[in-house]
């Protein structure tokens, strides 16, 4: 299975803060059945360039890749971004930079209020405009903004994929909303969105007995290959 949200990289934002910790994150989620996790660091454009943001993935990238020499029983790493919603970024010339592993895919937290029509345009200037198809971070985080204004479906039409982190199907008030969702092929992916080997450790084993108990093994491998498919789909 495929994590697709996580804060892995040593010291590079409020995620693990050690090459150790990172390491043991990695090696915590091979154990559930992880095979490849894509490293999500925060990306805020009032805080930082993407170039400079980049240099600094690389080298916290590079750092790990080194300390995880002679280890084999970890997850392969693909490098991503978790963006910040911002006005005017489907027009910031670099922007595709930050999308996941040279695919036209990019995830992006979106702001915690209610979406107005210039949030659902810039969105959907990503799509028309620049090519690049929005994950939308942990969607069950936003459900008590959007649930009833038709927000989330408009996103749907326009062809955006959802993502949910672990704790929807956990403790979650909208647990049973999202996992009709997923049965609808509403929400597509997965993520931990771990942090640290805390209070925010690698936990989509829980989110995988969730799905198998209430929807069968077969939704959980149709997200599979789903995720698959994306991080397959290059930009060449």
């Amino acid at each position: 299975m495929i994590d697709f949200h996580s804060h892995i990289l040593p010291d590079m934002d409020d995620g693990s803060k050690s090459v150790g910790e990172a390491t043991d994150m990695l090696k915590f989620s091979f154990k559930m059945g992880i095979d490849t996790i894509v490293s999500t660091s925060h990306y805020y454009a009032d805080c930082d360039t993407i170039s400079s943001f980049l240099v600094r993935r690389n080298e916290k990238q590079q750092l790990l890749i080194h300390n995880l020499e002679g280890i084999i029983e970890t997850p392969k790493i693909v490098m991503g971004a978790e963006v910040a919603f911002f006005s005017g970024m489907s027009r910031e010339k670099e922007i595709a930079r930050l999308c996941i592993d040279s695919t036209k895919y990019m995830l992006i937290e979106m702001p915690f209020s209610e979406w107005s029509s210039l949030t659902i345009n810039e969105v959907k200037s990503l799509i028309t405009n620049r090519g690049i198809t929005p994950i939308l971070a942990h969607i069950e985080r936003y459900l008590t903004y959007q649930k009833k204004n038709g927000k989330i479906a408009e996103l749907l039409n326009l062809g955006v994929i959802l993502q949910i982190n672990s704790e929807a199907l956990i403790n979650c008030p909208y647990k049973r909303d999202i996992l009709k969702m997923i049965d609808k092929n509403q929400i597509h992916l997965l993520g931990s969105d771990c942090h640290n080997m805390s209070n925010r450790k690698p936990n989509l084993d829980l989110a995988f007995k969730a799905i198998t108990r209430k929807l069968g093994n077969s939704t959980l491998k149709n997200i599979d290959f789903y995720g698959r498919r994306i991080l397959s789909d290059k930009c060449l």
